[in-house]
């Protein structure tokens, strides 16, 4: 497990707002480590103190050959089947609105939590389409 750092805490993050860290700098593994394994500092810092991530729109994949790529190794074993160049294209396009449709200024602004809802990272509390919606949220929980 990776060391936790003056840098992750929240007191240290860089962008704060009405109490509420924003794109905080986490310990490397803070959503895949089991809470009875984590330092306890991290644990005293972050339980029940919610926090939010920005996330722009990205594609699963960058480019139709790193599609095919992908679901010739993993999605073979799933069951997958290449699509043709141009249905990936419409499908890159149709989920790229998607995410506009539900996000108009371009990004998700999802809410987080460690708070034991999930045994081994930080539970999700939603994604808003605006930063206000989304420090509302955090702010009700924490």
């Amino acid at each position: 497990m990776s060391e936790y750092l003056p840098c992750h805490r929240p007191e240290n993050q860089t962008r704060i707002t009405d109490g509420v860290c924003i794109n905080p700098l986490l310990r490397p593994g803070f959503n895949s480590t089991k809470h009875s394994d984590r330092p306890d500092q991290e644990t005293s810092d972050w339980w029940n103190r919610a926090y939010i991530l920005e996330q722009e729109y990205e594609p699963s994949d960058d480019t139709y050959s790193g599609y095919v790529t992908r679901i010739k190794t993993i999605g073979a074993e799933l069951g997958f089947e290449v699509i043709p160049e141009e249905e990936w294209n419409l499908t890159q396009k149709e989920n790229l609105q998607l995410f506009l449709n539900a996000y108009s200024d371009g990004k998700a602004y999802t809410v987080r939590i460690l708070d034991g809802g999930c045994h081994d990272r930080s539970s999700n509390k939603g994604s808003y389409p605006t930063l206000d919606d989304a420090l509302a949220v955090a702010k009700q929980i924490k």
